[in-house]
């Protein structure tokens, strides 16, 4: 674990997120809005430490140890949101597998693939498993919901997002998988939400509560396949945190939820375990800092 950045309004750290979250005072974060690498869909680093590459098993235990601190740590008004998708048994990448990520230049996030072997098995599928028959979802997002539930913690709401474009996929006996999921979780049944910004107008034409399902593209961006789209996160964001709070992303990647927090005025703390996605990061900040405060030289003048 390795301090990168460290300003009154934001840290950054390079390293394993659970390692992070002990830098951090218990009382301190007033939410996270954040998504782990898939499993066995994704690989940004070589780092053994890295989400998405272990066994099943091994990767819902590091999620529910994470989700659980940061839970702990968390202000009594916070908010957790967890956006994840689930994964097929014996499917995904591995080190056989054509695919379209494994040819991309950029080495940040360059997919090797997961180690079959690893996964207990030899042939060209990720994973396999002594349990969990190939072809059937594995049910990621409610076993880690089902476990924080079962300590203590109250799970919300579960939004779909849907997205208009999904990845194709070469299969023919089941329908594409378009969706992702925000699991909301809190540790008090009483927490901040500005209301305002979950509201869309009814059929009558007056405000109400939006619905579960929230539809839009996903937003990929240059060196970072997974991010998320500014419409959805934005709303998350207001809904959950006002100006001074402390914003936390225990995988940064591309630097979304700084760069709301720098626009809206929150207080962040980044980690992530690849070096590049954090020194961009570093340098946006910087960047942005220099601009904000040659306004504020001109505004003065």
């Amino acid at each position: 674990m390795k301090e990168i950045l460290k300003e009154e309004n934001c840290t950054l750290y390079w390293g394993n997120a659970i390692e992070c979250l002990e830098k951090i005072p218990d009382d301190t974060i007033q939410a996270v809005i954040t998504s782990p690498t898939y499993w066995g869909k994704r690989q940004f680093t070589d780092e053994p430490d890295e989400f998405g590459k272990e066994k099943l098993e091994k990767y819902l235990e590091k999620n529910i140890e994470l989700y659980s601190k940061i839970l702990k740590k968390m202000r009594d008004c916070g908010s957790l949101y967890i956006v994840i998708q689930d994964s097929y048994m014996g499917s995904g990448v591995s080190r056989s597998h054509h695919n379209h990520w494994e040819n991309n230049k950029d080495p940040s996030w360059k997919r090797v693939g997961t180690d079959s072997e690893a996964q207990g098995n030899t042939s060209s599928v990720t994973a396999h498993h002594k349990i969990i028959k190939n072809k059937s979802l594995v049910g990621i997002p409610y076993r880690i919901a089902i476990a924080l539930v079962d300590m203590g913690f109250i799970w919300r709401e579960q939004i779909i997002w849907e997205k208009p474009n999904p990845m194709p996929e070469n299969i023919q006996d089941r329908v594409r998988q378009s969706c992702e999921y925000i699991l909301h979780f809190t540790k008090k049944g009483k927490y901040k939400f500005n209301q305002e910004h979950y509201m869309i107008p009814g059929t009558t034409g007056k405000l109400r509560i939006d619905n579960q399902v929230w539809i839009s593209p996903p937003s990929p961006s240059k060196g970072h396949s997974a991010t998320f789209p500014p419409k959805i996160v934005t709303r998350l964001f207001l809904a959950v945190t006002d100006p001074g709070d402390v914003v936390f992303d225990p995988f940064m990647g591309s630097g979304t939820m700084l760069e709301l927090s720098i626009k809206y005025g929150r207080r962040f703390i980044g980690c992530d375990i690849n070096k590049q996605f954090v020194t961009k990061a570093k340098k946006m900040y910087e960047q942005r800092s220099v601009i904000n405060q040659t306004k504020k030289s001109i505004q003065i003048v």
